[in-house]
């Protein structure tokens, strides 16, 4: 059986010192010559040298794992490119990105301890006696619920923006579809709560809400309810472009269509969105500006090591990720 190459045998190869090969390895400050730098990778890769994650994380008295814990919900093309972009900047800065589902109560801590991360990544509310619980053990944690003041500022714009272009349409009833799964619980009532507070501010009644999943009976039903209604809905805020897909096919089965008989406005702008009948008006939001929002958060309350890469002074920033309104012919 082959030994395993060391970091010893890769000094010796390039001719300097451990020191040097750690420098180089680790992505330092160090100054290290062009061709020194190169004489040390040539000879890892010569070598089939890993760096050692045990010796690694001994050495720095933290591991290189990120932990994210996700909502407890399907897997969308949002979070899928949150998740991407994320594990891109950390994997720049030596770390490695695990994204979890939130376990149930208490849940999130005992995870924590068993895998010991270097930070957390959280992109859903924990219960407060989770949190206060991680950040006692000194854990840096990056949660925009907690860093931006506005309470609605995890739905990111979406359901103002949604509001703002029916509005300025002209529409004075508008509904809601959301899903009825309780997985989507928490992101379900930050976005009405965003479209309740913008209907209010544009002097529109409180909107009509229906719950339903991505089934065509359910969506004619709702429909149904919302043309037929005393006072009928002409314009409605889908939580995403998957409900709003439903919503069409809800018209289609009364013989109506978007935006004449009910306009539809969607979230995300999937690849399908511009393909839909008719295609559909969506909020776009800038997935992965957000990931790499998150990334940043962790890595400024991370101890200096002189591993993190030079990111042109971007460490740290805090913000929402730019939406836009994708106009197409639904709203």
């Amino acid at each position: 059986m082959n030994r395993r190459a060391t970091s010893s045998d890769v000094a010796q190869a390039a001719g300097v010192s451990r020191a040097t090969v750690s420098y180089v390895l680790n992505g330092s400050g160090q100054s290290i010559s062009a061709a020194t730098r190169d004489r040390v990778l040539a000879a890892a890769r010569s070598l089939g040298y890993t760096p050692s994650t045990a010796a690694r994380t001994l050495r720095r008295g933290r591991s290189d794992l990120v932990l994210m814990l996700l909502p407890p919900e399907p897997l969308g093309r949002a979070l899928a490119m949150i998740i991407d972009a994320a594990s891109e900047e950390l994997e720049r800065n030596g770390l490695r990105l695990l994204a979890h589902r939130l376990p149930g109560s208490g849940g999130a801590v005992t995870l924590v301890h068993s895998l010991a991360p270097a930070a957390l990544i959280v992109t859903t509310p924990l219960d407060e006696e989770d949190m206060a619980a991680l950040r006692a053990a000194g854990l840096p944690v990056a949660s925009l619920h907690e860093t931006l003041a506005d309470p609605l500022s995890p739905d990111l714009g979406i359901g103002a923006l949604q509001v703002a272009h029916l509005a300025e349409a002209g529409h004075q009833r508008i509904g809601v579809a959301v899903p009825p799964e309780s997985g989507y619980g928490w992101r379900v009532q930050i976005r009405l709560a965003a479209i309740e507070a913008a209907c209010a501010a544009h002097r529109l009644p409180p909107p009509a809400i229906e719950r339903l999943a991505l089934d065509a009976g359910e969506a004619s039903a709702a429909v149904g309810r919302w043309l037929a209604g005393p006072t009928p809905v002409t314009a409605a805020c889908a939580f995403d472009d998957d409900h709003a897909f439903a919503l069409l096919a809800g018209l289609a089965a009364h013989g109506k269509k978007a935006p004449e008989d009910l306009a539809v406005i969607g979230a995300e702008d999937v690849p399908l969105a511009s393909l839909a009948v008719p295609p559909l008006t969506t909020v776009r939001v800038d997935a992965r500006l957000l990931g790499e929002s998150f990334a940043r958060m962790v890595l400024t309350g991370l101890p200096g090591d002189g591993a993190a890469e030079d990111d042109g002074g971007k460490r740290g920033e805090v913000g929402l990720p730019p939406v836009s309104l994708v106009r197409r012919v639904s709203a």
